[in-house]
C-alpha cells in the first residue's frame, strides 16, 4: 500500500526572522569534522561503482581493518567542511534577499510518511499552530531510552585515518547518514571501512555491538558534484546517504537496538502550519518541534550520545532556478554530529488521562533531515540538515511504497527496485 500523502501546502518563504538568525549565526561547516576546507581534495578512496540508474550510485564497502575497540576509543577525527566568511555572507544574502519559490514545476509537495505498516503523517501540534516533543520518562526514564537505541555512531576511513559520524537506523539493517560521511562531494569517491555501532557508549565497551557496513548509496548529484547546493558541497538538498548493515553472528542491526528502527517523514514542513495570529506578541514563522541526537566531538569527546531539542525553521535558497531545501536549527552540537537524525515527536504516549491528547500525533519516532552542516566556531551553536524532501533530483511524492523525494527514492532502491539491494526480500529492510 502506498503510504498516506496530505494535502499540499504552498511552501513556506525564507521568514525575516530565519534571516535575523542566520545574519548572527553564519552557516559554515557540514558537521562531522574541521580538516578539510570546502575547496580541499580529500584522500583518496573507493571510487564509485556503476550503477542501473542515473540517479543513484553505490558500491560494496571495501574493508581494510576492522576497527577495534580500541580503535573506537580513539577515533574522534570529524568529517566535515568549512565555509569561508564570504561564503557565509551570500548565503545569508541570499536567504535575505532571494527566497526560493514555493515550488518548481514538476515538483510534487506534500507531506508522505513511511510507518513500519500504514499509518498517517505525526504532527504534535493543537489548534494554535505551535510544535512541540512530549514524552514519557517517569522517574527512571526507563520507557523514553529505548527510543535513544536506533541511533549511534558510525566509523570509517578515508585513505588510513580513521573517523566518525553519527547515523540512524530506519530498517533492520539500513542506517541513514549523511552522504559527506560515505564519499567525496564531485569527486567520485566512496570512503571503506564503513562499521556503525547502535546506541554505542565508550563506557560501555562489552554493550557495543558492531555492524560492518556491506554497501552504501548515494544521490550521483552529490557524487559527482551537481546536486542543488547554496555552496559547493555544503547546505545540500541530498546530502543523505543510506548503509546496509551486515549481520553480527546472525544477529540484524536492529536486535542490537531492542528490536526497534525510526520511522521518517518527507516534507515535514507541509504536515504543520504557522502558529495563529494572537498566540504571540510577535509574528512567529512555521517551524517543527525538533530532537537532534549525535556524537558530537566538543562533548564527552564524541564517546557518548548527546541530544539537543529546539525548534527547527525551514531554509530555502534559490539555486540556479531551483531551490535547496534545509532545515536549520540552534544546537551546541559541533563536528562528529554530523548524519545524526532529526526527530519528530521522539519518546513514547503516557496514558491518557481526562480525555488528553498530543494533537494530531498518531506515531512517533518520526526522522526528517540528518545533520548536514554548521560552523566550527564554539560560539555560533547553529546547524543545518539535509531534509528529507521532494526536490530538483528526486521529484516524486511517492516512490513504490517508500514514500517521496529523497529518502523514499533511496529506500525504495535498497528494499524494492529491481537492480537494487533487495533488502525487503532478504528480510533486512523494514
Amino acid at each position: 500500500m502506498a503510504p498516506p500523502v496530505m494535502k499540499s501546502r504552498a511552501a513556506l518563504a525564507v521568514a525575516a526572522a530565519l534571516a535575523l538568525l542566520l545574519a548572527c549565526a553564519a552557516p559554515s561547516a557540514a558537521q562531522g569534522s574541521g580538516d578539510f576546507s570546502a575547496n580541499d581534495q580529500p584522500p583518496s578512496g573507493q571510487p564509485a561503482a556503476a550503477d542501473a540508474s542515473a540517479k543513484f550510485s553505490t558500491a560494496k564497502v571495501v574493508h581494510t581493518k576492522p576497527f577495534t575497540k580500541a580503535a573506537m576509543k580513539r577515533a574522534t577525527q570529524e568529517r566535515a567542511v568549512e565555509l569561508t566568511a564570504e561564503q557565509a555572507a551570500a548565503l545569508i544574502a541570499a536567504a535575505a534577499n532571494t527566497p526560493a519559490a514555493a515550488e518548481e514545476a514538476g515538483v510534487e509537495s506534500a507531506a508522505s510518511y513511511a510507518p513500519e505498516s500504514g499509518g498517517v503523517v505525526p504532527l504534535s501540534q493543537g489548534t494554535s499552530g505551535f510544535s512541540f516533543a512530549d514524552t514519557r520518562v517517569a522517574k527512571t526514564g526507563t520507557a523514553f531510552v529505548p527510543n535513544l537505541k536506533p541511533a549511534g555512531k558510525l566509523f570509517f576511513k578515508i585513505g588510513t585515518s580513521n573517523y566518525i559520524c553519527s547515523a540512524s537506523l530506519i530498517g533492520k539493517s539500513l542506517a541513514v547518514t549523511a552522504a559527506h560521511c560515505v564519499c567525496a562531494f564531485g569527486k567520485s569517491t566512496f570512503y571503506t571501512d564503513f562499521t556503525f555501532v547502535p546506541d554505542y557508549d565508550v563506557d560501555n565497551p562489552s554493550g557495543n555491538v558492531v555492524f560492518r557496513g556491506k554497501a552504501v548509496i548515494v544521490a550521483t548529484s552529490y557524487l559527482k558534484g551537481t546536486d542543488t547546493c547554496a555552496t559547493a558541497g555544503v547546505a545540500c538538498s541530498n546530502d543523505v546517504a543510506l548503509v546496509w548493515l551486515d549481520v553480527n553472528n546472525g544477529q540484524q542491526a536492529f536486535q542490537a537496538a531492542g528490536n526497534t528502527y525510526y520511522n521518517y517523514m518527507i516534507n515535514a514542513f507541509e504536515a504543520s502550519a504557522a502558529p495563529g495570529a494572537g498566540f504571540a506578541s510577535a509574528a512567529v514563522p512555521k517551524y517543527l518541534a525538533v530532537t537532534q541526537l549525535g556524537y558530537p566531538g566538543n562533548w564527552d569527546n564524541g564517546g557518548k550520545m548527546q541530544m539537543s531539542n529546539s525548534p527547527g525553521f525551514q531554509y530555502n535558497v534559490a539555486v540556479s532556478g531551483k531551490t535547496m531545501k534545509n532545515i536549520v536549527r540552534g544546537t551546541s552540537m559541533t563536528g562528529g554530529s554530523s548524519g545524526g537524525p532529526w526527530l519528530l515527536n521522539l519518546g513514547v504516549d503516557a496514558a491518557a488521562s481526562n480525555g488528553a491528547n498530543y494533537g494530531s500525533v498518531t506515531t512517533r519516532n518520526a526522522v526528517i533531515a540528518v545533520t548536514s552542516w554548521g560552523r566550527t566556531d564554539a560560539a555560533v551553536k547553529f546547524q543545518g540538515a539535509s531534509m528529507f524532501a521532494t526536490n530538483n533530483e528526486f521529484p516524486n511524492a511517492a516512490y513504490g511504497i517508500r514514500g517521496g523525494g529523497n529518502i523514499g527514492a533511496l529506500v525504495d532502491y535498497a528494499c524494492d527496485s529491481a537492480g537494487g539491494w533487495g533488502l525487503q526480500a532478504k528480510g533486512f529492510c523494514r
